[in-house]
């Protein structure tokens, strides 16, 4: 009963629309063993053991056992799966599959799948990845006519020896327009050659498994009419913890934040392999998208909505699933064992992404591609969060990084239509803040417990109140009813969402500058901005911001006149965002532009114009 050992009972029916559907359990051992066939419900919360088999197993032609068994009909379960008991000898199991009776499946797909991954630099991961599956699947001979393999080099690092036209495999050579580009050339090159029913976008830093690309192409193969185009999600699994899913399907919410759709998971505990076969969205759920670290689109939706917009790095993916939502709900696949391993979200805190370009391509991304669940006043009352959560922390390189993504935003679709997406990057990241070794900074520890940290620094946490003068009352009048911060805050976000309107993160009110004397002692939060760490900062004129891992860090100190020269540049943006409603103006500009920015010609001019600058 693991994640890919046992059989997704419900999700195979769901996606074949076979109700009645039952697999059949095929293995050969080298000698005799007892099976149990056993079955997981979620909705029954247990582990049930369907019964002993007797069942005679035949000879194989090199003299091992080959046991077929049949599972029995009626099976209501999210998973079903086996246990073997060996008898005194020892005893070796091979080639252990799954199967179903072709006359209980839809009529086979013709299914013929283009793998891209884009690189920039990252030799070795890539190369890694490309072998496995030309060992694995473009090598042999039953995976062969399924699979080719598409390499965008956006670094122009690869040997030319990588190249394989027998075995399937095209390296593409390409100027650094960033994942969205580097996607956007790998689905040009499938649209051009005419061979795939599909195109598997995926990272190219990640651990592959050839098993997820064999279970992707049988779900399309036998995918029923319902099920026929939609996209496959694979899981993303941690580097740093292997049996922890991070996610498969990712969730827009109304106040901007992007959440996966499931909470973490443990896959190698039963309740967790079940409990990620039963939770999916609902068939008229809005908002939901595929992130490319593995995903797989049917080439069909890709010529009727075009390609990715040019945002170099950050929510392209995002962007293109909720324009593939634009005429219709889109149907999801998801399934354990289709998945990659990934470094995970926390280890890989980059303030130039995490701050410039996330919230730049946020906003370019609501203008090309509105999402029906927000407007503009979500959006700038979450950037407005944002700012205020900087400058608390005193983080005013993040306050300016965030100004200048609404500043490049507020450039208007025209400055995009060229690949000025490293330039704008590598020019932020020049202003981020550097990390430096703990050991390495004037009265910093050598090491931090980030977990006691977390803990100790949010507000959230502790039940914290600032101290509020009561106001003088009126002689005679009653006394004024004090409610607790929480309280008000669950209030409020109760109206708002009783009104139906958006509920913006909220954030303490940003102090005025203190007349008393400061702190001097150094204080220390999470340098990644997830936690309000209000009570720390409190009269501090220096904090020791610490990334996840406890290691490095950097020194921030108060100042004031920055503060207020920032807040004045961001208000003003804010301004302009706010009175950016007419037609003309720049959102309705990116809208217009859309069309024109996602089609091939406009894409093989762009590529073509960020390789001539590379070289």
């Amino acid at each position: 009963m693991t994640c890919f050992g046992s059989f997704s009972l419900a999700k195979w029916r769901l996606y074949t629309g076979r109700p009645d559907l039952t697999p059949t359990l095929v293995f050969e051992t080298s000698a005799p063993v007892d099976v149990t066939l056993t079955e997981m419900a979620y909705h029954r919360v247990e582990k049930h053991a369907i019964g002993p088999v007797d069942v005679e197993p035949e000879r194989t032609a090199d003299g091992w056992l080959r046991y077929v068994i049949d599972y029995p009909s009626g099976l209501d379960a999210q998973v079903v799966a086996f246990t073997i008991v060996a008898g005194d000898q020892t005893v070796t199991i091979r080639n252990v599959s799954y199967g179903v009776d072709s006359a209980d499946l839809p009529a086979p797909r013709d299914v013929r799948i283009n793998i891209v991954t884009t690189t920039f630099r990252k030799e070795r991961q890539v190369t890694g990845n490309i072998e496995t599956l030309r060992s694995q699947l473009l090598e042999v001979a039953q995976w062969h006519d399924h699979f080719r393999l598409t390499v965008v080099d956006n670094g122009r690092t690869l040997p030319d020896s990588v190249n394989d036209e027998t075995a399937g495999i095209t390296v593409i050579p390409n100027g650094n327009v960033g994942g969205a580009g580097g996607f956007a050339a790998g689905m040009l090159h499938a649209m051009d050659a005419g061979w795939a029913t599909h195109v598997l976008m995926m990272d190219d830093d990640v651990t592959v498994c050839p098993e997820s690309f064999k279970r992707t192409v049988r779900l399309l193969t036998y995918a029923s009419d319902e099920y026929a185009e939609a996209i496959i999600a694979g899981a993303m699994m941690s580097n740093a913890n292997y049996e922890l899913q991070q996610e498969d399907l990712g969730v827009i919410q109304p106040e901007r934040y992007l959440q996966p759709l499931k909470p973490r998971l443990l896959m190698d505990r039963e309740y967790d392999i079940t409990i990620n076969e039963e939770i999916m969205p609902s068939r008229n759920m809005v908002g939901v998208y595929s992130a490319w670290w593995y995903s797989c689109v049917p080439m069909t939706k890709i010529r009727a909505n075009g390609l990715p917009i040019p945002l170099f790095y950050r929510r392209d993916d995002v962007e293109y699933g909720t324009r593939l939502q634009e005429h219709g709900t889109m149907r999801f696949m998801t399934l354990n064992g289709i998945c990659v391993w990934h470094d995970t979200f926390d280890l890989r805190w980059n303030q130039a992404v995490e701050v410039y370009l996330s919230n730049r391509n946020l906003l370019i991304q609501q203008a090309f591609t509105p999402d029906p669940l927000n407007d503009i006043n979500a959006t700038v009352s979450y950037l407005q969060s944002l700012f205020d959560n900087e400058k608390h922390r005193f983080g005013y390189v993040a306050m300016e990084l965030l100004c200048d993504a609404i500043d490049d935003y507020l450039r208007g679709p025209e400055y995009y239509e060229h690949p000025v997406g490293e330039r704008l990057f590598m020019g932020e990241a020049a202003k981020a803040e550097r990390l430096r070794p703990l050991s390495e900074l004037e009265g910093a520890p050598d090491h931090v417990n980030m977990r006691v940290v977390e803990d100790a620094a949010n507000d959230r946490n502790v039940p914290f109140e600032p101290p509020v003068e009561a106001p003088v009352a009126a002689v005679g009048a009653a006394a004024p009813v004090s409610l607790p911060r929480r309280a008000v805050r669950k209030l409020r976000r109760v109206a708002l969402r009783l009104a139906g309107r958006p509920i913006a993160p909220t954030v303490a009110p940003v102090p005025a500058p203190v007349s008393e004397p400061l702190d001097d002692a150094l204080g220390i939060i999470p340098i990644d901005g997830l936690c309000t760490p209000w009570r720390v900062m409190h009269r501090k004129r220096r904090i020791l911001a610490v990334n996840p891992a406890g290691t490095m860090g950097v020194i921030r100190e108060r100042d004031d006149a920055r503060a207020a020269e920032l807040t004045a540049r961001f208000d003003a943006l804010i301004a302009k965002l706010r009175a950016d409603g007419a037609d003309g103006g720049v959102a309705a500009r990116y809208r217009a532009a859309r069309s024109a920015m996602t089609t091939p010609e406009f894409w093989r001019a762009y590529l073509a114009e960020a390789l001539k600058e590379s070289l």
